[in-house]
């Protein structure tokens, strides 16, 4: 994301509607110093914000995303429906990272007290995983097929969530060979993010699947897109996301917009 370049067609847009920060602040129920830290390029409208903004200055979501007027119509309905999916998964985060706070704060409570049934009941360690999951193939935004995405390996929760083991996609026969292991990181960005990256024989081949994606840390839902530009999604939320683009990250939110 260009924070400036939003910023810049927040700040033009509300003086073009004759709007003052107070007003459009008003709008949206946050502060007017928000308003003025977005327009300076300072910081970036949480997600749950992006829709109501994009409304109060009417443009396009995938404007506010790009940091310009598009020049042709955006599958808003779609983009929209994205968006919410991607509320969902801050929320999830959000929570986890509740969690991980009571967590430390009983481990320090209750250290050399019962720590290993206490550590594994917060889910602290390894986690196998062992999932199928069903995805649909896009190519310039249309769907073309169906396949497959074979999920077998490790998922660590302790502090930063990871992944490592299998991760095939059926139609991508580079992902499928025996020796190839992925590697998944959340929060990759500091503020939000995640990333893929395929390693064989201790090296890093080209697999042809782009390093970000999005992927929700049940890794029941996700969306990546291959170098070529074809998409692999679980849902079609993610695909006007991935064509854009542009990597919106996800971050927890503690506190509104202030």
């Amino acid at each position: 994301m260009d924070k400036a370049k939003t910023g810049a067609l927040i700040a033009a847009t509300r003086k073009e509607k004759n709007m003052t920060q107070k007003e459009l602040a008003a709008a949206l129920h946050v502060s007017d110093r928000a308003i003025s830290k977005w327009e300076r390029g300072a910081g970036f409208p949480d997600i749950s914000l992006l829709e109501p903004l994009a409304d109060a200055l009417g443009l396009g979501v995938l404007d506010l995303l790009r940091g310009e007027r598009g020049t042709e119509p955006e599958p808003e309905l779609t983009v929209r429906q994205a968006l919410a999916l991607l509320a969902r998964q801050a929320k999830e985060r959000t929570r986890r990272r509740w969690s991980q706070v009571l967590a430390s704060i009983a481990l320090l409570c209750l250290v050399g007290v019962f720590l290993p049934a206490l550590i594994y009941s917060m889910g602290f360690s390894w986690r196998p995983v062992n999932l199928d999951v069903p995805v649909k193939v896009y190519v310039d935004g249309i769907e073309t097929g169906k396949s497959v995405v074979h999920i077998e390996g490790e998922c660590q929760v302790l502090l930063e969530r990871t992944y490592k083991g299998t991760f095939s996609i059926a139609c991508v026969e580079a992902t499928c060979r025996e020796d190839v292991t992925a590697h998944i990181s959340w929060n990759v960005l500091g503020d939000g993010g995640e990333s893929i990256q395929y390693m064989e024989s201790g090296t890093f081949p080209d697999i042809g699947v782009e390093r970000m994606l999005y992927i929700t840390e049940s890794m029941e839902s996700f969306g990546l897109r291959l170098e070529d530009g074809t998409i692999i999604a679980t849902d079609e939320a993610y695909v006007p996301l991935l064509m854009s683009g542009y990597y919106y990250s996800i971050r927890p939110s503690f506190s509104n917009q202030f």
